[in-house]
């Protein structure tokens, strides 16, 4: 006997998958690899949750989400000013995890020039990057005023003793729509390794004096050029609050999805523990991966850097630490209007429980 099945009620009947929107910045975030080697869609679909980029055709959340957090079902993983600024001025959300995995930066100068030491730049120019953009905070000129005012604080000086010129972007987000973010940075990949930096162009045309650089590589790629040379670099210094700046990079997820989705959450947090552990475990194969994924032009460099970081996402008394730092910076420099409880933004018991179910098998 043959049963005859209505094929459009069969279908209905399957359950449709949960969507989380991600967005991940393109910085070392275990976020990254863990969405490159398939374990973010592995963990969401066992427990029937699919991933879409936020900047894909499927999105219909628009790109500056990424720095608003304005999606009830947006998680985010990357530099922690645009996370400081949503909590603290635009939507409710949950810290998941921290990861420090930033360089305390560098101090550049024309070959030519006779600065030879951050204590010579008093009088002189520095510039600082300056979005035209204003449906998002600057977090680039954040994390630059943040470096500039720790270098001159090292050698006694201050804003006051030098003169900071403002170098403009039009900050443009031009790029076409991508299935992941790796698809986003190939766009750009080919004017990395030809151009130099905004910032770079104005000191070698000798409208600043000097420049900070936070990148991993960029330092590099100018002074093989012969026309840069490095004359501070903050990396050098015990100091762990020199690596303060847009790091410790942040994951949070907007509160209304992790408390109506834990099991989606805890999903996305395995995967990314997991390839925290496999970074750490393997950082050359890993910078092959970021160097896909990040705006980072020196393969080699990134391999480097990440000997000296932990990816595994984690909620340690200093990063925490670290991040009360930014948040302090940020409103003392007007970045943001409100304040932050960083203790009260954290919610460990995701991260607990992700680690709980990877210990269980």
């Amino acid at each position: 006997m043959t049963i005859a099945v209505d094929r459009s009620i069969a279908a209905h009947a399957q359950p449709l998958l949960r969507e989380l929107i991600y967005t991940i910045c393109p910085v070392l975030v275990a976020s990254n690899v863990a969405l490159e080697l398939g374990w973010i869609h592995d963990e969401l679909a066992r427990v029937g949750a699919k991933p879409t980029y936020l900047r894909s055709a499927l999105s219909d959340v628009a790109w500056p989400a990424h720095y608003s957090h304005d999606s009830d079902r947006l998680l985010r993983d990357g530099g922690n000013s645009p996370a400081i600024w949503s909590k603290a001025d635009l939507r409710p959300t949950v810290l998941l995890g921290l990861t420090q995995a930033q360089p305390a930066g560098k101090v550049l100068v024309r070959t030519d020039s006779d600065i030879h030491r951050v204590a010579d730049l008093k009088g002189r120019r520095f510039g600082l990057y300056k979005s035209q953009r204003n449906e998002k905070i600057d977090h680039r000129r954040a994390t630059g005023e943040h470096g500039i005012l720790a270098a001159l604080a090292l050698h006694g000086l201050s804003a006051k003793d030098v003169e900071i010129v403002d170098i403009e972007d039009a900050d443009a987000h031009t790029e076409s729509l991508a299935d992941t973010p790796a698809g986003i940075w190939a766009q750009r990949r080919a004017t990395r390794q030809d151009e130099l930096m905004l910032e770079a162009r104005a000191l070698d045309a000798g409208t600043i004096d000097a420049i900070y650089d936070y990148s991993i590589g960029v330092d590099i790629r100018l002074t093989q050029t012969g026309r840069f040379r490095v004359i501070e670099d903050l990396d050098r210094y015990p100091d762990w609050t020199l690596r303060i700046a847009n790091a410790p990079r942040t994951l949070t997820v907007s509160r209304e999805f992790a408390e109506a989705n834990r099991d989606i959450v805890v999903a996305w947090l395995r995967a990314a523990i997991r390839a925290g552990r496999w970074i750490n475990a393997h950082p050359e194969a890993a910078a092959d991966i970021f160097y896909r994924t990040t705006i980072y032009a020196d393969r080699d460099a990134i391999a480097r850097a990440l000997r000296d970081f932990d990816l595994v996402p984690n909620l340690s008394k200093q990063n925490l630490a670290g991040l009360r730092i930014e948040t302090d910076f940020l409103r003392a420099h007007g970045y943001i209007a409100n304040d932050v409880d960083v203790n009260e933004w954290a919610d460990s018991s995701y991260l607990e429980e992700a680690l709980t179910s990877l210990r269980r098998g």
